[in-house]
This record gives structure tokens, sequence and C-alpha cells, in this order.
């Protein structure tokens, strides 16, 4: 009787394959790792160096980016306004050194730009003007309030600030800007100043449109 081959053993043969297989993935995992684990020790010391080399404000803002010497990012300069149903509020530049405060008073139509002096901290500039006048008056009227920039020719006898300020009747849609006699001069010899705002001009929101003009 003639002996049969014997056939290999297909699991075995697997077995064979697989451990050197597994010995490969396993050694490229450690030194994957290990890669990864000297890049973030690098990243690390880098970061306490910058940190170390900062200023005492750059380590209470570690979020804030670094910059190439000589570098510096802008400042923002932004006005202000806010409303409720009795008083509108504004702020604006009347020089490159003093701000205005404008309140107004939608009862009285009163409104008061208070002018702060940066050297002595205390309000010595006050311009006032009554809205009424130019924007009317009704049961139920509200107003809206902020500023804007102006460049206009001043002059020792006709100073003027470096903003406007409108204000809109929302009931009746008419608005008006005013313009601020305000005295740089006397601000830097810190003596007080008052005066009234100056209507500059008036519109409406909802003109009306003459169509042959536009024909």
């Amino acid at each position: 009787m003639v002996d049969q081959p014997q056939q290999a053993d297909p699991r075995s043969f697997v077995r064979r394959r697989a451990v050197p297989l597994l010995a490969a993935a396993t050694l490229a995992s450690v030194f994957v790792a290990a890669y990864f684990a000297g890049q973030t020790h690098a990243l690390r010391q880098a970061n306490l160096n910058a940190s170390t080399a900062g200023s005492p404000s750059d380590l209470s803002s570690p979020s804030s980016p670094t910059l190439p010497p000589g570098w510096k990012l802008p400042t923002l300069e932004a006005t202000a306004s806010a409303s409720s149903e009795k008083f509108s509020m504004a702020t604006g530049f009347v020089s490159d050194r003093a701000e205005g405060l404008f309140v107004l008073d939608h009862n009285s139509g009163l409104l008061q730009c208070s002018v702060m002096y940066p050297r002595l901290g205390q309000f010595l500039g006050l311009f006032v003007v009554n809205v009424h006048d130019a924007l009317g008056t009704g049961k139920g009227a509200e107003y809206m309030m902020m500023t804007g920039m102006v460049d206009m020719p001043s002059s020792n006898n006709n100073p003027l600030a470096s903003s406007v300020v409108y204000v809109l009747n929302t009931t009746t849609g008419i608005y008006a800007c005013y313009y601020i006699p305000f005295n740089r001069t006397m601000m830097n010899a810190n003596k007080p100043q008052q005066g009234n705002l100056v209507l500059l001009a008036t519109g409406s929101a909802d003109p009306v449109v003459d169509r042959d003009a536009i024909r």
C-alpha cells in the first residue's frame, strides 16, 4: 500500500505567517509613538521658551498671537449708542484726546453733550439743544441717536468738534444732524466751556418722491 503525502495544515501556515507580521506591526507602532512623543515634547519646550521670553502680559494671555519684532496689532476705536424708553445715550470723539457723552431726554427733548477733560478728569464742557425744535414732538414720540465723524473747516472763530450727532424721531421719521462748537484751545488751557449744539441739516426717512424731477 502506497503512503499518500501528508497535506499541510492551512491553520499552521497562517500562524507561521501571522507571527512576523504582528511583530513588524508592533515595531512600527512603537516607532510612530516615539516620534510623536518627541514632537510633542519639542513643541511644549518651544512654547515654554517663548512664554519665558515674553512680558508678564504675554504670560497672562497665552492665547494671544506671537508677532515678529516690530509688529503690533491695530487698535480699534469705536463709538457706542444705546436707547431706552425715556433716554438715549451715545459717545463720540470731540478731539484726538477727548470724547463727548451725549444724553437725550425723550420727554423734554433736551440733548446734552458733556465733555470730560482728560488732564483733569472732570466734565468741563457742556453743549445743549432742544431737538423738539427741529424734529417736533407728540404723544408717544420716541427717538434714536448716534454719532458720526466730520471733517469740516475749523478756526478759532468757528471751532468744531470731530464728531456730529444724529437724532431720529422714530414716530415721524424726521432726523437732524448737529455739530459741536468745541474749542480745543480752551480744553488745553483747562478752561471750562459751554454753548449750544448747532443744527447742521435735517431730513426724512420717508421722503416724498417727486417723480417728475427724476424723469
